[in-house]
C-alpha cells in the first residue's frame, strides 16, 4: 500500500460534517487543555461519537502541518473505519497512511515521510496505526521516528493500554507530543483487581466525561430496555469451578459441557434464550447479537475427540434454528450433537441464525457481517464467543442476548454499548438487552469461609445482573431516566398458560408446554437482593469462632457501603438487617462456646457494621434523596430508629460515627487517614514487614470506610479522597488484603 496524497499535497481538503453546538464547546475545551497539558482522556459511552470528535481534533493539527498518530490496540476494523471516508470510499485525510498487519504499507516510504516532517519540510500527515505493528521488529525505525516527531497521539480505546507494552510506549513520548485518549470504560480487570487509565502516567487526567443515562436523556443514545430471564439453573452446575473461587479472577466463567447431564443443562439454558427471543424479538425480525460463553473442557458427545472452537456459539445457532430442542435432548439418555455445524441454508443463503468464529475464512466472516448488517436479509441472529464486543459499528442492532456472565464491568459496558447507538436509517426506537441469569446462592454454601478471601464477595455478587446494572448506572441521573421510561429494567418469567389465555407465543424451556412470558419491573437500587446476600455473610460469620474476625469485619463493612436508600421501602430492608445484626451482637456476648478473643471482638464487629450501615443509609438520604418529600424523609429516619427530623441529619450521622467507630470525631478521622496516606505511599509501604502491614491494615482500613462517609463534611478528607494518588493507594491497599 502506498501513502495517500503524496502526489497532491495541499491540493485536497478534509471534509467533515460540522460538530453540534454542544460538542463544539467540548472540542474547544480539549484543545485548550492540550495547550497546557501533555496527557488527557475523554470518557463517554460507546456510540456517543468520540471517534468523530477526534477526527475534528486531528483535522485541526493536520491543517497546521502537524504529525498526528491515531493509535489502537488489536482493532484493525476500527483503524479502517477511521481511516476511510465512507462516502468517497477514499482516505479521509489526503496525506495519510495505515500501518497494521492487514495493510502492506511501504515502511521505507513511510520513514521518508516522517523524516521529512521532522526536518520541517513536510505538510500535515496522519498515520493510523496498530500498536502491535508499531512495536514489531520490522517497524523499529518507524517507532523511533514517531517517538521523536509526533505532535499529537490520539489513542482510541485507551483502556487497552493499561499496564502493558502500550503503557510503556505512551510513556516513551517526549514533551513535544500531546496524548489524547478516548474510552467508554477507563479501566481494566475484574472486581478486586481493577486498574485505571489514570495509572498509565502520573499526569494522565480526565478531560471530559458523560454518563450513559445522561446521553440517553439528552437523546444522544437510544433508550435502553434491560430484561433479566432467570434460568433456575445452579451456576455451579452450569459453569466450570474446578479451581474453586479462583475462577472468579477471570473476565468470564467457562461452561462445563463434559458430561451428558452437564450438556443437557447447557442446552436447557440456551433454550431459555430462544424462548425469550421467540416471545420478545422474533416477530419483529430485529437484528440480534448473542454473546455466548467459552468452553474449556472437551465437549461431551462431540464425536471428534477434539476441542470445538466457539462451541457455544455453534450450539446456540443450532438451538435457535430448531436443530436441537431441549425437550428432545432431555429424552435421550445419551444425547447426540449434530455431526457438523453449518451457517448455510440449502439454497446457499445464510440461515436465520448463524455463528461467527475466528476460524471462519476472512471472506466468509466479511460476507456474514455484511449480510447481518443488512436489515432485510438473514441472518437475523448472530452468535459469537468473544468477538464483536469492541469496535463493531452497527447502529441498527436492536437486541442483545447475554448468555455469558462476566466479572468485568468494562466488558459488560462494552457489550451494552452495542445496542445503544442511534440509527436514523433503520428508525430504531430503543436498544434491548436480554440476560440469562443463573442462581448464585450455591456459591456461598459450597465455598463457605472462602467467600471472605480476596474480595470474592464482590466478585460473586457481580454475577447478579441487578448488581452490575446498579454499578453501570451509579453515575449520572439514572433515576430520572428510569422515571421517564428511557431506561427500563424488568424480569421475565415463563409460566404455563392457563385455559382460555391466548397470551404468549413462546414454547416452554424443554417441557413442550405453551408458556406465557410475564415481565415484572425491577427497581434500582436492588436493596432486597443486597440484603439477602448480606444476610448470607452474616450467617457465615455467626458460625465462626476465629479470633478477631478481621477479614469478616472488612468484608461486611465494604458490603455495608454498597447500600443505597432511594425510597422508604429501602429503609425498611435496612432496618430488618440492622435488627438481625443487633440480635447477633447480643447473642455473641452470651455465646459461651466462643473463645476469649472471639467473645471480645465478635460483638464489636457486629456493632461497628450495624452503625456503618445506618450511616450509609443517612448519607443516601442526605445526598441522593432530593426527590423525597419532607414527610417521606421523616419516615425513613423513623424506620431506621432516628428522630424523624431531617434538619438534624448531620448530628445523627455524627452519632453513628461516635457509637460505631474507633475514631469518635471527624478530626480524629482526618488525623488517622492522613497517617494512612503517608504510610501507604509506595515509598513507605514497600519497607514495612508483613506483620506491620497486617497490623496497620487491621487497625486503619476500617477508618478508610468510615472516612468515605464524611468526604463532603471535611475539606481535608475531600482533598485526600479525590486526589488521584490517594485513590490509587486506597485501591491497592484494599486489593492487597
Amino acid at each position: 500500500m502506498t501513502i495517500s496524497g503524496e502526489a497532491a499535497l495541499g491540493m485536497e481538503t478534509v471534509e467533515l460534517e460540522p460538530l453540534r453546538e454542544d460538542k463544539q464547546k467540548i472540542f474547544k475545551d480539549i484543545l485548550a487543555y492540550l495547550e497546557t497539558h501533555q496527557r488527557g482522556y475523554i470518557k463517554v459511552p460507546t456510540g456517543w461519537g468520540k471517534t468523530f470528535l477526534s477526527k475534528h481534533i486531528m483535522q485541526k493539527y493536520y491543517t497546521e502541518g502537524k504529525l498526528v498518530l491515531f493509535l489502537v490496540s488489536k482493532n484493525n476494523p476500527l483503524l479502517n473505519q477511521t481511516y476511510y471516508d465512507r462516502k468517497k470510499e477514499s482516505p479521509l485525510f489526503p496525506n495519510s497512511a495505515v500501518l497494521s498487519s492487514e495493510h502492506k504499507t511501504d515502511r521505507k516510504e513511510l520513514a521518508k515521510v516522517l523524516k521529512k516532517h521532522g526536518e520541517g519540510k513536510g505538510k500535515g500527515f496522519v498515520l493510523f496505526a496498530s500498536l502491535q505493528t508499531v512495536l514489531g521488529k520490522q517497524s523499529e525505525d518507524i517507532k523511533k521516528l514517531l517517538l521523536e516527531y509526533t505532535d499529537l497521539a490520539v489513542v482510541d480505546e485507551i483502556h487497552n493500554f493499561i499496564n502493558n507494552r502500550g503503557n510503556d510506549f505512551l510513556n516513551e513520548f517526549g514533551g513535544r507530543t500531546s496524548i489524547l485518549g478516548m474510552t467508554a470504560t477507563p479501566f481494566q480487570g475484574v472486581v478486586g483487581n481493577v486498574k485505571f487509565v489514570d495509572e498509565i502516567a502520573g499526569d494522565m487526567r480526565e478531560v471530559y466525561a458523560k454518563t450513559l443515562p445522561e446521553c440517553i436523556l439528552d437523546e444522544e443514545l437510544a433508550p435502553l430496555k434491560y430484561v433479566i430471564a432467570e434460568s433456575s439453573e445452579d451456576i455451579f452446575e452450569i459453569f466450570d469451578f474446578d479451581k474453586g473461587l479462583a475462577e472468579l479472577d477471570r473476565q468470564d466463567l467457562f461452561l462445563d459441557c463434559s458430561t451428558a447431564e452437564k450438556m443437557k443443562k447447557v442446552v436447557r439454558r440456551t433454550q431459555l434464550a430462544k424462548d425469550v427471543y421467540d416471545s420478545r424479538i422474533k416477530g419483529r425480525k430485529a437484528k440480534t447479537l448473542v454473546f455466548c460463553a467459552p468452553v474449556r473442557k472437551q465437549v461431551y458427545g462431540a464425536g471428534t475427540g477434539q476441542e470445538i472452537n466457539a462451541f457455544h456459539a455453534k450450539l446456540a445457532a443450532s438451538v435457535f434454528n430448531g436443530e436441537i430442542s431441549a425437550a428432545e435432548f432431555e429424552k435421550d439418555r445419551d444425547p447426540v450433537l449434530p455431526s457438523t455445524f453449518d451457517n448455510y441454508a440449502e439454497d446457499g443463503s445464510f440461515r436465520d441464525t448463524a455463528f461467527i468464529t475466528s476460524e471462519l475464512p476472512k471472506d466468509e466472516q466479511k460476507a456474514l457481517l455484511e449480510a447481518f448488517k443488512d436489515t432485510t436479509t438473514p441472518p437475523y441472529v448472530l452468535c459469537t464467543v468473544g468477538m464483536l464486543i469492541e469496535g463493531f459499528d452497527f447502529p441498527a442492532l436492536e437486541s442483545l442476548i447475554l448468555l455469558r456472565p462476566t466479572l468485568s464491568m468494562r466488558l459488560f459496558e462494552q457489550q451494552i454499548g452495542r445496542v445503544t447507538r442511534l440509527s436514523p436509517v433503520s428508525g430504531k426506537r430503543k436498544g434491548s438487552v436480554f440476560e440469562i441469569a443463573d442462581n448464585i446462592d450455591s456459591l456461598y454454601q459450597r465455598f463457605g469461609d472462602g467467600v471472605f478471601g480476596g474480595e470474592k464477595v464482590d466478585q460473586i455478587q457481580m454475577l447478579q445482573p441487578e448488581i452490575r446494572l446498579e454499578e453501570l448506572f451509579s453515575e449520572g441521573d439514572a433515576a430520572r431516566a428510569i422515571e421517564e421510561g428511557k431506561i427500563e429494567i424488568s424480569k421475565i418469567d415463563f409460566r404455563p398458560r392457563g385455559k382460555g389465555d391466548s397470551r404468549g407465543k413462546g414454547k416452554g424451556t424443554g417441557e413442550g408446554k405453551e408458556m406465557q412470558a410475564r415481565e415484572v419491573p425491577v427497581r434500582l437500587p436492588p436493596t432486597a437482593l443486597r440484603a439477602r446476600y448480606f444476610s448470607r455473610l452474616l450467617a457465615l460469620t455467626e458460625e465462626k469462632d476465629i479470633g478477631a474476625f478481621e477479614r469478616e469485619k472488612r468484608e461486611l463493612m465494604r458490603a455495608a457501603l454498597r447500600f443505597r436508600v432511594r425510597d422508604p421501602s429501602d429503609s425498611e430492608e435496612l432496618f430488618e438487617l440492622c435488627t438481625q445484626i443487633n440480635k447477633l451482637k447480643r447473642e455473641a456476648y452470651e455465646d459461651r462456646r466462643l473463645g476469649d478473643v472471639s467473645r471480645q471482638h465478635k460483638p464489636k464487629v457486629f456493632g461497628e457494621v450495624e452503625w456503618l450501615l445506618k450511616l450509609q443509609a443517612l448519607n443516601s438520604l442526605k445526598y441522593a434523596c432530593d426527590h423525597l418529600s419532607y414527610n417521606e424523609k421523616a419516615r425513613v429516619l423513623r424506620t431506621l430508629g432516628f428522630e424523624p427530623d431531617f434538619r438534624r441529619i448531620d448530628s445523627q450521622r455524627l452519632k453513628c460515627l461516635k457509637i460505631g467507630s474507633a475514631q469518635k470525631t471527624i478530626p480524629d478521622l482526618v488525623k488517622v487517614l492522613g497517617f494512612v496516606s503517608r504510610l501507604s505511599s509506595s515509598e513507605t509501604y514497600q519497607f514495612l514487614d508483613k506483620k506491620k502491614k497486617e497490623q496497620w491494615k487491621r487497625e486503619f482500613l476500617p477508618a478508610v470506610y468510615w472516612g468515605f462517609c464524611f468526604i463532603e463534611d471535611s475539606p481535608e478528607l475531600k482533598e485526600l479522597f479525590e486526589s488521584t494518588e490517594w485513590d490509587r493507594r486506597v485501591k491497592n491497599i484494599i486489593r492487597q488484603k
